[in-house]
């Protein structure tokens, strides 16, 4: 199977790592606000949604992505589809644009950009024991911890 996935940045030092995928949905959203006696404004939002938790985060702007072919049995499915994730990203960028911009309107929503990707968690081994490792920022969870809750 060939997915995307969000360029790792961090991986564990120990041999024989494992991995998981987790969906997201990546939006490049145009917001365009028509204001009365000033000028219109334009922003340029992106949205990463967890596609399993339902979930919203502002980015900075389009991560880079690179193409894996990977064994399904490490790819989570989505539990939610692409309507639910635009609405979400949509509502997202509604709430940050209008937290900046002073109008009347609603601002009209351009998908500029719209990928599925997914987001690499690396499980490993160290000192005897199961951890998992967040790719994008490199924290480190023993297996058993998250388990138990």
């Amino acid at each position: 199977m060939r997915v995307k996935v969000m360029r790792p940045i961090f991986k564990p030092d120990a041999e024989g790592t494992g991995f998981v995928l987790y969906p997201y949905h990546i939006f490049h959203l145009r917001l365009f606000y028509r204001r009365l006696g000033m000028k219109d404004r334009v922003f340029d939002y992106f949205a990463y949604v967890d596609l399993y938790r339902l979930g919203a985060e502002r980015g900075d702007g389009f991560m880079e992505l690179e193409e894996w072919e990977v064994d399904e049995k490490n790819v989570m499915e989505p539990l939610v589809d692409y309507e639910e994730a635009r609405k979400k990203a949509f509502e997202s960028a509604i709430t940050w644009g209008n937290s900046r911009v002073v109008s009347w309107w609603l601002p009209r929503v351009e998908v500029v950009r719209h990928e599925r990707a997914y987001r690499v968690f690396w499980i490993f081994e160290k000192n005897g024991k199961k951890f998992i490792m967040d790719s994008l920022d490199g924290k480190e969870f023993a297996l058993e911890d998250l388990i138990r809750g």
